[in-house]
């Protein structure tokens, strides 16, 4: 079974390296929030699956993220800019900056991949 990670924690020696959209979704489906579930750390770098319901709640991060649209449409905000986004596209953002997605499909969700020191490279 996909063991959820919580911020801060390490891969332990029995941890996957390789995972599925299915192993993503199963592991956003057993998390606390049921929106998001971290996957994999190594060093800085940890990844995560986002599939927020209607509404995207989230406040600015301490380090800097990549999302890659695995699903659906909608519009990116970062700061005043917005972007419209599909399946396939890739985002970033630096840490600390303001950002969310809009109007996005109900099929929505996103890879996300947090790395480098807090406050950004």
């Amino acid at each position: 079974m996909l063991r959820e990670l919580q911020y801060g924690d390490s891969m332990s020696e029995d941890s996957k390296e390789d995972f599925t959209l299915q192993d993503a979704l199963a592991a956003v489906a057993n998390s606390a929030d049921g929106l998001y579930a971290f996957l994999l750390k190594n060093g800085s770098m940890e990844l995560g699956y986002y599939k927020p319901d209607s509404v995207d709640e989230q406040q600015p991060h301490d380090q800097d993220e990549i999302y890659i649209v695995q699903s659906g449409s909608g519009t990116f905000t970062r700061d005043d800019e917005q972007i419209p986004f599909n399946a396939g596209d890739a985002l970033f953002v630096a840490a600390g900056v303001k950002h969310h997605f809009d109007n996005f499909t109900d099929d929505f969700a996103a890879w996300v991949i947090f790395y480098g020191p807090p406050g950004g490279e």
